[in-house]
């Protein structure tokens, strides 16, 4: 039950002024005898007396559910409004506040429905437009009786819609580097149990009878099995930078602000490996509810992760944070990407710290090209010299050899992941 409070039945304003009007018309024709007073007065005496007459007994009983609860961005949910006990109810007016994320329909968020029985129902769609967790209360009801005489209001709250982001469209043609894993899609520089050819050999203790080729064990007179290349995985750990937005968001259909570029691109990198079979973790840094989800794969997971990114919330204010992570934080030979505006010095210290314990590390940068600060000519100042600091830190993180890319959807990532594949057989120092 989310209703929070109800109004009993009241007079409205139609009730009142058809009883004034009446009384006062009819107590004028009768001191002044003018018929013509006594005419004017009887519609709305016949109307106050009908309205009084068919008051409804009982008040009605309201339960607001929203489905579906959770959605992507540009899909739609639905509030509604079940009545119960509505009889003497003519029509039910639903009223949604307008909110910047959700759109409802139509866009003065007004909903009138005809009543006819005593069971009734008011329906408001809403469109979300950006990612997010969107409060779609409180929702007023309202039932009026027959020609609008008396009124009954409730407040539907605590309805919460969860928006999961939309992925980018985003592929990748090049195979991604050496895992230890032995569960994914791609194929491993060492044999094991997978599906790639690898050639043939003597039978031995423990081959699965599966994999005898009868062919070559009869024209060699011995057992042989087929050996194959083991199937590997890759951990792919992304790292989001909230601690702050910059540019302006124009949800699904317009423009993207920096923490639109940052998880939109996360979610369509964690699709795009999870469908592959490797695993993805994620963690998200300065938001003002910290967010982490383990490395594991499936779609599930996926829906995790989509969850997490959907909890973003930057903060008002926060002091930049200055820590690097641990070197245990991401264990193995993972792939780690950050994702960041760049404009605090923070996430490339993260880089700069993965990378020196082993992990192939990329930055991609999601601030927008066209970023209005402020009017005000020292705040552009300022911004345009952190800008060319900012710069200068771009490229002393590419000098240790850590990228720094752009986001541009399918293909974002081919040139450092070709480079990776290259790089893999290759012996690499680390600091443990």
């Amino acid at each position: 039950m989310t209703v929070s409070s109800t109004t009993p039945w009241q007079a409205g304003p139609a009730h009142l002024r058809a009883v004034v009007v009446g009384v006062v018309a009819v107590a004028g024709a009768l001191l002044f005898r003018s018929p013509t007073l006594l005419v004017l007065a009887t519609p709305f005496a016949i109307v106050a007396v009908w309205s009084t007459a068919t008051r409804p007994a009982r008040d009605p009983s309201l339960v607001g559910r929203v489905g579906p609860p959770t959605v992507r961005e540009g899909e739609a949910t639905t509030w509604t409004g079940q009545l119960t006990d509505a009889g003497g109810v003519d029509h039910v007016v639903g009223v949604a506040p307008l909110r910047n994320w959700l759109e409802p329909r139509p866009r003065s968020g007004v909903a009138v429905r005809d009543v006819s029985t005593v069971i009734a129902s008011v329906a408001i769609p809403m469109r979300s437009i950006r990612w997010g967790r969107h409060d779609l209360g409180p929702i007023r009801v309202a039932c009026v009786s027959t020609w609008g005489a008396f009124r009954w209001t409730a407040r539907d709250v605590g309805h919460r819609v969860v928006t999961l982001p939309l992925p980018a469209v985003f592929d990748a043609a090049p195979s991604s580097h050496h895992s230890n894993g032995l569960v994914g899609l791609t194929r491993s520089a060492r044999p094991g149990d997978g599906t790639e050819f690898a050639g043939l050999r003597p039978f031995q203790s423990g081959d699965r009878l599966r994999r005898i080729n009868w062919r070559r064990s009869l024209r060699s007179g011995e057992l042989h099995v087929t050996a194959t290349y083991a199937d590997q995985d890759t951990h792919v750990a992304l790292f989001v930078d909230a601690q702050a937005d910059f540019g302006d968001s124009g949800g699904i259909d317009g423009a993207a602000s920096s923490i639109d570029t940052s998880v939109r691109a996360a979610g369509a990198i964690a699709e795009h490996f999870l469908l592959r079979g490797d695993r993805v973790s994620l963690r998200v840094f300065g938001s003002r509810v910290p967010a982490s989800v383990a490395p594991a794969s499936g779609r599930a997971h996926l829906r995790r992760i989509l969850d997490a990114l959907a909890s973003i919330e930057p903060p008002t204010y926060r002091p930049l944070q200055r820590g690097a992570p641990r070197g245990d934080m991401v264990r193995g030979d993972a792939l780690a990407i950050m994702l960041s505006p760049l404009v605090s010095s923070t996430a490339l210290d993260w880089a700069i710290s993965l990378a020196s314990h082993g992990l192939t590390v990329a930055v991609i940068d999601t601030l927008p090209g066209d970023v209005h600060v402020s009017d005000d000519p020292s705040t552009g100042l300022a911004w345009r010299i952190r800008l060319l600091e900012r710069r200068v830190e771009m490229r002393a993180v590419q000098r240790v050899g850590i990228p720094v890319l752009g986001w541009d959807g399918p293909g974002s990532l081919d040139p450092f992941l070709r480079e990776v594949a290259r790089r893999a057989s290759a012996p690499r120092m680390a600091r443990r």
